[in-house]
């Protein structure tokens, strides 16, 4: 489209001048409250222990991350004997010591679905509570929850990873007493033993920085830029002289903190001690009797191929080992002592042997004996076995895609018997004999029903896929975990530095959420550009474009046969696919990897209310970022970046998903040791990012292109329905239900007077509760009603609206000045849509479907869009 115009009585409900701005949504699907079809958005959630098994080992329970379930396996005929709706995205899930509750996390949801596991139970395998947290702002406090882990039946710990904080529940009331803060990034497996808490940040980083060494330097000094003092620091303290423009290494710094494992007293949740440098992405945990502690993790090697000086040097020195996969290992007995690598692949030059690597280790389990890890390497779809004390490799077997959980039986001696590992993208469960360590076989494979589309399912498999590098080491996600970043520089393929400099610039990694409509794709300004003119590379000249702006799938294969060709491939031997073009991967998996680079949208904004109202504090951050600080001349709507800026060719780095990101810029020159040293705090996005709060108020409530409801949740028990906050919590759904922000759907049962449960399926339409499977209808009175009193038990969840498929993507809005073709405008200062009386606005947008409408503040407001 190329322009809306609309009518509306916005400006009599809003008042003159009032803000569009950030709480706009124009959807693409029909309203219709009578339809019960929801769908689903692949937000490439994470997970820690995605599967678990009852005590008594009747019982396999499995998360459904695309269809928003936990799937129940009967152990004996290995069928799925039961199906729970949880919320948004489950990701993790822990059974309570007794084996009487399951505890299930929702990451997009932002809460815990608490089930009832107990077979005497009248309501097993219903939803008892949901746990959530919001602050008056109607704000949530208790976001992307990951990890759970129990200490005993009366306490429960759950990774609030987005928060960097570790939420402790009393289990018998279901509250929070307090939070554990945790001083590194992202927060997300954690395991307890003993009297033992122990916690890894997944981002944990590795101590690398940008160096800002000159040329004169002499080989071997280590030294750094001081934004404060605006010299050069050497190794030993003296100060380097300055004669002309930088290039620069990645380094580590031995100033920036890399905080990796967490230890706490459970008795009394007083952390007992920090463990450093143990590794950079770091994924599972697992802890023996003898609190012995493993962790999975991949080390990267960025720094190896991050040295100054040559024109050729990057791709090559990094041997097509952009990671070394390990386990690592501490003894905890005690203070913890860190122990060693257990190296899982030969180290550079050697290769792993075809077929032999084992690609990105993830879950983690211990027999009962101390004497056998079972791992998964996700990357590489096998599971391997490893002896616990020589960390000898025993056997490994394919399983199924990108397997990231393993839940483990022990026969009666402690020994290894049986795995169910959870292939977490093909959403299936695999049994395997474990009876001969050295020879793991698979015995089952059991399908998860799975709603998402069959080509980007497979675009997504080829994007974590170790087979889209030449030595099987490394996957495509590895650098972008989580479809995100992993927050390090890389020197790869990327241009030169400014004339007379004959280094090849380091860049940070980008995410790749949010990627529909922001084309080109790097900061440079190199691949996939459908606009053509300058780029980093070339100021001096403009190119052609390199893909077609009408079919943006091109855009994203030009990218994806660069990287294939270069990052991914083994330059001495770098292999050619099925049409002739160098790298890894087939056309069709090229082709479905384009589509579903273009499919995995921005989660929903951490702190928007549910109510949709923003803040004072993020609305005034709105009219600073646009009117007095003019930010927006640059970081433009919708996806608050610009490419191909002012003539130079850099992309303009995005505010957008910067709450989740602590290092933001091209090449990140805020020299962070200079920043974090000392900083008991850890990398805090808050402070990082911006000092103004109101600015980082406006990034973490601006809309995504969701409703601030979506994905909450509200369970009706004789405890909860008459509280205030559940009230207003169910009153925000239905209002938003009403504008056509979210789908609201329940489940839950009802008491008969014979003692026996009657199940409901609910539908909010028209102000009512209607059972999808029989005639019957409720108000929201009837509902709490019915709870308060004992005689039913239902869970109300916001869901998405049933257009969701690729076909369908999130529409976008604009200011209307600035040219469909997403370039440098050139305008100062930038218009911005603001509502007067009687006066219609206009505003670009693109991918506005037939019967589109807006909603503002999450209201649906009356007139007219057109086009």
């Amino acid at each position: 489209m190329s322009g809306i115009g609309m009518r509306t009585g916005l400006a009599k409900m809003l008042g003159t001048g009032a803000l569009l701005a950030l709480g706009i949504v124009a959807r693409a699907a029909d309203f219709d409250v009578t339809v019960s079809g929801v769908g689903y958005y692949n937000y490439e959630s994470p997970h820690a222990n995605p599967i678990a098994l009852l005590p008594d080992g009747s019982l396999v329970y499995a998360v459904n991350t695309p269809a928003d379930t936990l799937d129940v396996i009967d152990t004996e005929t290995r069928e799925v004997v039961a199906r729970i709706n949880v919320g948004i995205d489950p990701v993790g899930i822990a059974v309570r010591p007794d084996g009487k509750e399951v505890w299930v996390s929702n990451h997009v949801s932002d809460s815990v679905s608490v089930i009832d596991a107990d077979p005497e139970s009248a309501t097993r395998h219903e939803i008892l509570h949901t746990i959530s947290d919001f602050n008056t702002a109607r704000a949530t406090e208790f976001d992307e929850p990951v990890g759970i882990a129990f200490a005993g039946n009366t306490k429960a710990y759950v990774a609030l990873s987005s928060s960097n904080r570790i939420a402790v529940i009393d289990v018998p009331s279901r509250t929070i007493r307090k939070h554990l803060n945790i001083t590194a990034q992202d927060p997300r497996a954690l395991a307890v033993s003993g009297n033992r808490l122990y916690v890894i940040p997944f981002e944990s980083n590795n101590q690398t920085q940008i160096s800002g060494c000159w040329p004169e330097n002499i080989d071997g000094v280590l030294c750094t830029f001081d934004a404060r003092k605006h010299v050069t620091e050497a190794a030993d303290g003296s100060d380097q002289s300055v004669s002309r423009g930088y290039v620069a290494d990645i380094v580590k710094h031995p100033d920036i903190p890399d905080r990796d494992l967490y230890v706490y007293d459970t008795r009394t949740d007083a952390q007992v001690q920090i463990v450093d440098t143990l590794g950079t992405l770091l994924y599972g945990i697992a802890v023996d009797s003898e609190q012995r502690v493993f962790i999975t993790q991949a080390d990267a090697r960025n720094d190896a191929n991050g040295k100054a000086g040559t024109q050729g040097h990057g791709m090559a020195e990094l041997e097509n080992r952009a990671f070394l996969n390990r386990i690592t290992t501490l003894d905890c007995k005690g203070a913890c002592r860190p122990g060693e690598y257990l190296e899982l692949e030969p180290l550079p030059p050697a290769d792993p042997l075809p077929g032999d690597a084992l690609a990105t280790p993830f879950g983690i389990a211990i027999s009962g004996d101390d004497s056998t890890l079972v791992v998964t390497a996700a990357a590489s779809s096998r599971l391997f076995t490893m002896d616990a004390d020589s960390g000898e490799v025993l056997g490994m077997v394919d399983v199924g895609w990108i397997p990231r959980g393993v839940a483990l039986e022990s026969d009666a001696d402690g020994a290894p018997a049986r795995a169910w590992v959870h292939n977490t993208l093909a959403n299936t469960v695999s049994v395997v004999d474990l009876a001969d360590r050295a020879a793991p076989t698979v015995d089952a494979t059991i399908s998860l029903e799975d709603p998402f589309e069959a080509d980007l399912k497979l675009g997504r498999i080829s994007f974590n896929s170790a087979h889209a590098s030449s030595t099987g080491t490394f996957a495509c996600a590895s650098c972008h975990p989580d479809g995100h970043t992993d927050q390090l520089l890389w020197v790869l393929d990327t241009p030169l530095c400014d004339p007379g400099c004959d280094q090849i610039q380091p860049r940070l990694v980008q995410d790749i959420r949010g990627l529909r409509g922001s084309a080109p794709y790097h900061w440079d300004g190199i691949p996939g550009d459908p606009f053509g003119g300058v780029n980093t590379a070339n100021i001096d000249r403009n190119l052609a474009p390199n893909c077609d702006a009408e079919v943006e799938e091109s855009c994203t294969r030009h990218l994806i046969d660069g990287s294939l060709a270069t990052t991914m491939c083994d330059l001495t031997d770098c292999e050619t696919n099925d049409e002739g073009k160098l790298g890894p991967l087939t056309g069709a998996e090229r082709d479905a990897m384009a589509k579903y680079l273009l499919s995995v949208p921005y989660p929903p904004s951490p702190e928007r209310p549910y109510s949709n109202a923003m803040t004072p504090s993020a609305r005034k951050g709105v009219r600073k970022f646009h009117f007095e600080k003019q930010c927006g001349n640059c970081h433009r709507m919708p996806f608050w970046t610009m490419t191909n800026m002012g003539g130079s060719g850099m992309d303009v780095p995005s505010w957008r998903g910067a709450n989740d990101r602590w290092k933001n810029a091209p090449q990140n020159r805020f020299f962070f040791a200079d920043f974090v040293r000392g900083d008991t705090r850890g990398f805090p996005e808050r402070f990082g990012f911006t000092s103004d709060q109101d600015l980082f108020q406006m990034i973490v409530e601006g809309s995504m292109g969701f409703s601030g409801a979506l994905g909450r949740q509200v369970t009706l028990n004789a405890a909860t329905a008459e509280l205030p906050e559940t009230v207003d919590l169910l009153r925000a759904l239905e209002i938003s239900a009403n504008a056509g922000g979210v789908v609201l759907q329940g489940e839950g049962i009802r008491y008969r007077k014979d003692g026996k449960t009657l199940d409901l399926t609910l539908q909010y339409g028209n102000r009512r509760y209607r059972d999808r499977d029989r005639p019957a209808v409720y108000t929201r009175a009837r509902l709490i009603s019915l709870a308060a009193a004992g005689e039913g038990l239902f869970t109300i969840t916001g869901r998405l609206g049933y257009k969701t498929t690729y076909d369908y993507p999130q529409p976008t809005l604009r200011p209307f000045e600035l040219p469909i073709l997403p370039m440098f405008p050139g305008g100062r200062p930038a218009q911005f849509p603001e509502l007067y009386v009687n006066k219609p606005i206009h505003i670009r947008g693109e991918h506005i479907q037939e019967g589109a409408y807006v909603l503002v503040n999450g209201r649906r407001v009356g007139g007219s869009v057109r086009c």
